[in-house]
């Protein structure tokens, strides 16, 4: 009986994802991202449960998800038979970029990446935290003019993935700019986000096909980037000090760093949803406090009344098994559920889905290179609903603000090449036009 609510959360995701692609002409939705890749994980949650420590699994959590998703899927119904009607018996259009937009997003990113050479320079040089430790990565784009521009290079990133092919082999000079960007950055949701994102609009865009090499490749450098990034923090950086502190080899400490990071992969890939069963097991541990939700709104509030910033982070870690010292993440609809209570929760997730889907709508739609983008960013904020709730961070709002200004510098240079005359400031912005010639 125990297993009901998890035998519950297959059939409904099994279901949706059939009727999620006959309403919608792809398997690649907004829904399916979030809940393909949770179920994904609590399968393997199921598979571990018992073992290397674990506390036993609570299948009652499962239930919140199950509603969750229930409610985000309504939305998603009833436009998707409104996209059906629309475009039954009709040829979906193709993203197609201009030449001149090419190059006036090239120009952009080679600025962004100038900037961010001449970021680490400085800091190599005047900061005392090497390259590589967390104190360097925050200092580098955790906050201010560099925290934004790190988010730009995401965008761009995202887009550069999405355009790059056979004929377009230079790109990958931006590409791997913005894996710099993003390894020194070392926030993992910003390599792997991105990565998500330009695959998802790849995918929905017909420009790849969804093969097992695909998948595996995913899995396997999402787990290196993961190894690498650790590796550089724990033991390039501290090695030294370590060694001389314990009395160890570098070779018994790189064994010991090795066997941690590959222990720490797999609590780490479980934490959102093993957190928020252990957290449901005990009666919910935290306190509603819908500021943990609305953190970059507050934020802005706060920062415009000269008040302190609201923190975003869980103070409450809860120990699921010994191999780790204990997890404060709680998934995208377990956040919601904790901080905000059931009904609460369930507005917030049928408002949003009936925004987002809108927003699929359209994009879909017009085949608006930057409209996509802002799907495929918050699709891929939902893969990342199996760890935790993104959308409190300030790159969902920021991330628009900035496709539109991409989107307005494309669309007035490229008029200003075809008329010198000085363009109308009475124009509708193009963030969702195609940029198509």
């Amino acid at each position: 009986m125990e297993f009901i609510p998890v035998i519950a959360l297959y059939v409904e995701v099994m279901l949706l994802a059939l009727i999620e692609k006959k309403l919608w002409r792809t398997p690649y939705t907004p829904l399916n991202c979030l809940m393909v890749p949770y179920a994904v994980v609590l399968a393997f949650c199921m598979a571990i449960d018992g073992k290397m420590g674990f506390v036993p699994f609570y299948c009652p959590s499962v239930w919140v998800w199950v509603a969750g998703i229930a409610v985000f899927f309504v939305p998603s119904f009833f436009l998707g038979i409104l996209f059906s009607a629309a475009t039954q018996g009709k040829e979906l259009p193709q993203v197609e970029v201009s030449q001149t937009c090419r190059r006036v997003l090239g120009t952009l990113t080679k600025i962004v990446l100038v900037l961010f050479l001449f970021r680490t320079a400085f800091l190599v040089l005047t900061f005392h935290a090497p390259i590589g430790s967390d104190a360097f990565g925050k200092k580098f784009s955790g906050n201010g003019i560099f925290g934004h521009l790190s988010t730009v290079m995401m965008i761009l990133g995202i887009i550069w993935m999405f355009l790059i092919d056979r004929h377009h082999k230079s790109y990958a000079f931006y590409i791997a700019g913005f894996l710099a960007v993003a390894f020194l950055c070392l926030v993992k949701s910003w390599m792997l986000i991105p990565i998500v994102s330009a695959l998802i609009l790849r995918l929905l865009m017909r420009r790849m096909h969804l093969r097992l090499k695909v998948l595996l490749g995913v899995a396997v450098f999402g787990f290196v980037f993961f190894f690498a990034s650790y590796w550089v923090s724990m033991f390039i950086v501290r090695a030294d000090r370590v060694t001389a502190q314990y009395n160890m080899t570098r070779s018994e400490y790189a064994l010991a760093t090795a066997r941690y990071i590959q222990k720490h992969f797999v609590t780490y890939l479980v934490a959102g949803v093993y957190g928020f069963s252990e957290d449901m097991a005990k009666g919910i541990v935290e306190e509603r406090d819908p500021d943990k939700i609305y953190t970059s709104v507050v934020n802005i509030a706060n920062v415009l009344a000269g008040k302190p910033l609201a923190d975003q982070v869980n103070e409450h870690f809860l120990t699921t098994t010994s191999e780790d010292a204990g997890t404060n993440v709680r998934t995208f609809m377990g956040s919601l559920y904790v901080f905000l209570g059931p009904w609460q929760a369930a507005l917030f997730v049928f408002l949003f889905s009936l925004l987002l889907h809108v927003l699929f709508f359209v994009a879909r739609q017009r085949a608006s290179l930057f409209a996509l983008v802002w799907v495929a960013w918050i699709c891929g904020f939902l893969f990342m609903g199996w760890f935790e709730f993104y959308l409190k961070l300030l790159s969902f709002l920021t991330v628009p603000v900035f496709l539109a200004m991409l989107a307005e510098i494309c669309f007035w240079v490229e008029n200003r090449e075809r008329n010198p005359r000085l363009l109308s400031p009475a124009r509708r912005l193009p963030v969702f036009e195609s940029h198509s010639r």
